[in-house]
């Protein structure tokens, strides 16, 4: 009797037991939130709580709640809520400031586009109109809010005007005071239609009625830088004639 053929044990293993199966790759961990980015994402919180609730109305556990953490880990970021409330003012404050001093004009006729312009990118954020609705809503909770924006919105915007403008007040392109008055007349009459716009009523974009109102103030600035250089220039000879 012939016996059946003898195969090799390790090939028959090898054929009748599977590859195992490989084990997923592990996902890669998620980049953890660094602590500036995760304050501005509570400030930014904050704004938005108290720009839709007021300052009575947005209470640290809504803002936790909004954030999905617990109530104390807020204390990680500030020590009470007035301080929240002063960083909301400083951080938005220095944004303003970003925004104004990119691309700074050289010559004094290109300040009124420039204000123009810094003005309505300021209105494009979408923080901006939330921070001018909480100022309003703080500025008479407490005297040292008002203390604070009187600083920031007042004295150092002043200040910053006239360092803005001391080069071409050195040139005798302009007078300093006139050039503080025109700065603020321009930015003010822009910013407050800008308000009507996006602030005090139903937020809305910028529409093209408000971009032009904006060029009709720019014309107008422009049309005063002219008229006071023509007066200035006109003064010397005056006076050299009623010498003469």
């Amino acid at each position: 009797m012939s016996k059946a053929p003898r195969t090799r044990r390790g090939a028959s293993a090898s054929r009748a037991r599977p590859a195992p199966a490989r084990a997923p790759e592990p996902a890669p961990p998620a980049a953890p939130v660094r602590a500036p980015e995760r304050r501005r994402e509570v400030l930014v919180a904050a704004l938005e709580l108290m720009a839709e609730q007021g300052y009575a109305g947005a209470s640290l556990r809504k803002l936790a709640d909004k954030l999905g953490m617990r109530q104390p880990s807020l204390y990680h970021y500030f020590r009470s809520k007035e301080d929240l409330v002063e960083q909301v003012i400083h951080t938005f404050a220095a944004d303003m400031m970003e925004v104004s001093l990119q691309h700074l004009p050289q010559r004094l006729e290109e300040v009124p586009a420039w204000v123009r312009d810094s003005v309505l990118a300021l209105y494009e954020r979408p923080t901006h109109p939330l921070f001018v609705r909480v100022l309003f809503s703080i500025s008479r909770s407490h005297p040292r809010y008002g203390k604070l924006m009187r600083e920031l919105f007042v004295d150092r915007v002043d200040m910053a005007i006239r360092l803005f403008a001391q080069p071409f007040v050195a040139r005798g392109d302009i007078g300093e005071r006139d050039a503080v008055y025109l700065a603020r007349m321009a930015i003010n009459a822009i910013g407050l239609k800008l308000m009507e716009e996006r602030v005090l009523f139903d937020e809305q974009p910028i529409h093209a009625d408000v971009r032009a109102y904006a060029d009709f103030v720019v014309e107008n600035m422009e049309l005063l830088l002219r008229a006071r250089a023509a007066r200035r220039r006109a003064t010397p000879r005056a006076r050299r004639g009623a010498v003469g």
